[in-house]
């Protein structure tokens, strides 16, 4: 596990100190604080736990900026790019984060595609 998060909570990881994420570049000056106490969940699809594990180190950091962009109202394909940077920059596989990206990314283009048109 990072120093940074513990196992737990309600969403499965609860962040122990301060996460400073750089979005665009280091120095950029566009940082996101992600706090102490904040719950993240690493998302997994059950058929695919046997390739990625929901516990994997390399994705944790990457999982809990996801997700505190999507909960602060950032578009989910720059919330997902985030991930990809993040995952990139925790050493993760590049063949792993590649596919888990392109498989967010195919996901989120499938249900717009095939999205339902609500009627009142």
């Amino acid at each position: 596990m990072p120093d940074w998060c513990v196992r737990g909570g309600v969403r499965g990881y609860v962040v122990t100190r301060p996460l400073l994420w750089d979005i665009g570049k280091r120095g950029s000056g566009w940082v996101l604080e992600i706090p102490v106490g904040k719950e993240f969940e690493s998302s997994v699809p059950w058929a695919l736990r046997w390739v990625f594990s929901p516990d994997d180190p390399a994705f944790l950091k990457a999982a809990a900026i996801h997700d505190t962009l999507l909960e602060t109202g950032y578009r989910r394909a720059f919330a997902d790019s985030q991930w990809f940077e993040a995952a990139m920059s925790e050493q993760a596989p590049a063949l792993k984060a590649w596919v888990a990206y392109s498989g967010m990314r195919g996901r989120r283009f499938l249900q717009w595609v095939f999205r339902v048109e609500r009627r009142a």
